[in-house]
């Protein structure tokens, strides 16, 4: 394992140095309003275990702004732990090989309602463990691909499936990558769930229909998400409340709008806030916003301002808080 000549069994360093190649031929842009190129997570014992060779490289991606770093309590360093992080960072899991770690983070993945794409190229796994890892769960993503991931049209997945084959690695590593691409496109973008006044009885419902349709949608749209909300998605249950929050379990955001003072936006914000979701605060100037709640950055909307200046505000104030950690940090007190 410490012979630098032989393949790799973990990727990471080949993703980073790739990655890091990417920027510096301006292939890639090391941060967005949609956050930084990448996410990663550190132990307690990261720095000691980055290996001289790719010291440079480490701090290169540091000084270019690209790394999001989320850090661990100090002697939690269990790969579990790093999963189920792993997998409120990310937006779409693609696994090759493995054994017991790939299959937990693709079910923590799925459970989130974020897609996973198994390849099916075997190269076993790190501590020989697990039940066949992405080659196995691509087996089973041709039989049920909605299992895995939320089709446009969901007759084309078994042709897009066809494509990701790698024939043990006898396909061509160019046609694999057009395929992986090709199915990425054919995805439905994930949810971005409004939780807003939406009584039309109130005064205020017209400034904040408004600001949803000519703002919120803009922002949304631009930055790769479907905007979902009550009263015009698909019923999925014979509850309405239950439907909720399914929606704010899976949902890639949830844009908060606190106008009206509505209890219900404050329950499903928390819900939102519980779950680790990716939570945008808007309310419209002058709203009272109650303790504890006021102590949140929130983006505070002005009517009377022209639409370019609100969807400019909002995606100046998404930029600055998309990233954020969560409310609370699990903490090691053992």
């Amino acid at each position: 394992m410490n012979d630098v000549n032989q393949p790799s069994i973990i990727f990471d360093w080949t993703v980073l140095t790739t990655l890091a190649g990417r920027i510096a031929k301006d292939k890639a842009i090391a941060s967005t309003m949609q956050g930084k190129l990448i996410a990663t997570i550190t132990t307690s014992k990261t720095a000691a275990q980055i290996p001289d060779e790719h010291s440079n490289l480490w701090s290169d991606l540091l000084g270019s702004d690209a790394l999001f770093i989320r850090s661990v309590e100090p002697g939690w360093t269990s790969g579990a732990i790093r999963r189920q992080i792993q997998a409120d960072l990310g937006d779409i899991l693609i696994v090759i090989s493995g054994g017991e770690g790939v299959e937990h983070l693709a079910k923590e993945f799925a459970l989130q309602g974020k897609p996973v794409i198994p390849l099916d190229l075997q190269l076993g796994s790190s501590g020989g463990d697990g039940t066949g890892g992405a080659s196995r769960l691509f087996g089973q993503m041709r039989t049920n691909p909605d299992r895995f991931a939320a089709f446009k049209d969901l007759r084309s997945a078994g042709a897009l499936l066809s494509q990701i084959e790698t024939a043990q690695g006898k396909t061509a590593v160019a046609g694999v990558v057009n395929g992986i691409v090709r199915l990425i496109e054919s995805l439905k973008p994930p949810k971005a769930f409004y939780v807003r006044l939406l009584n039309t009885a109130v005064s205020e419902y017209v400034e904040v229909e408004d600001y949803f349709r000519n703002v919120v949608d803009s922002a949304v749209i631009a930055f790769g998400y479907e905007p979902v909300e009550m009263g015009k998605a698909k019923a999925t249950s014979a509850w309405m409340e239950a439907q909720i929050f399914e929606m704010i379990h899976n949902a890639g955001v949830v844009i908060v709008d606190l106008t009206g003072v509505r209890p219900n936006c404050f329950t499903e914000m928390g819900y939102a806030f519980g779950r680790a979701r990716k939570v945008i605060v808007t309310a419209k100037t002058g709203t009272s916003i109650p303790f504890d709640t006021n102590t949140y950055e929130a983006n505070m909307w002005n009517a009377s301002k022209t639409t370019a200046d609100k969807i400019s505000d909002l995606k100046q104030y998404w930029q600055r808080n998309i990233s954020r950690p969560p409310l609370v940090v699990p903490k090691c007190v053992l």
